[in-house]
């Protein structure tokens, strides 16, 4: 049994600690830096990408949440050796961590990598990108917020296209990939295809 899963079994208990999350680790950090801009990453992984844009970018505060308590022990450990104090990971899940956060708190680029894909037509519905995920991150971001999702599956990528043209709040947009550094599933999934929205007025 996952000790977060043991310590935090329901709703209630997990949205105290992500309140606390961004009452006592967040908020402070916005207040005290004053970043241009918050970045979010969704399935941060063992947070190769996001400690490597964060080193190479100072004016930025990453958040990468994921739902593997030991990728984001791993994260962790890579935020701590290089000293990085832009940068938050989270065990979270995305619906959760978006609907608890707060109002005060917006952010300008979500990033998706390598999700599952649950490619049986069956557990279509447990894929990240669905019309309530897109409507919920609208919610959750500044008006120029900007959406990058990658995939090595190509009927996931199919499907992300059909359903960001299909939102009323994201517009499909060809912007190049912020910042390349090679990550653990990059190197697991060489063959790949990104795409990009912004967000509607």
């Amino acid at each position: 049994m996952d000790i977060f899963l043991s310590n935090f079994k329901n709703i209630n208990v997990r949205a105290e600690r992500v309140g606390d999350f961004f009452k006592h680790s967040l908020t402070p950090e916005l207040l005290r830096s004053n970043p241009s801009k918050i970045y979010l990453e969704i399935g941060c992984g063992h947070g190769h990408w996001l400690c490597s844009f964060a080193q190479e970018t100072d004016d930025v505060l990453f958040v990468g949440i994921d739902l593997i308590t030991k990728r984001i022990e791993k994260a962790n450990s890579k935020k701590i050796k290089r000293e990085l104090n832009n940068i938050f990971f989270l065990k979270a899940d995305a619906m959760e961590f978006l609907s608890l956060m707060p109002d005060s708190v917006k952010f300008s680029s979500c990033f998706l990598m390598y999700p599952d894909p649950w490619p049986k037509k069956r557990h279509h519905k447990r894929r990240i990108i669905q019309p309530e995920f897109l409507n919920l991150l609208a919610d959750k971001s500044n008006e120029d917020c900007k959406l990058y999702f990658k995939t090595d599956h190509t009927e996931y990528f199919d499907w992300t296209l059909q359903t960001i043209k299909n939102s009323q709040h994201w517009n499909i947009q060809n912007y190049n990939w912020p910042f390349e550094s090679d990550s653990y599933f990059q190197q697991l999934l060489p063959n790949h295809q990104f795409c990009s929205a912004s967000k509607l007025d």
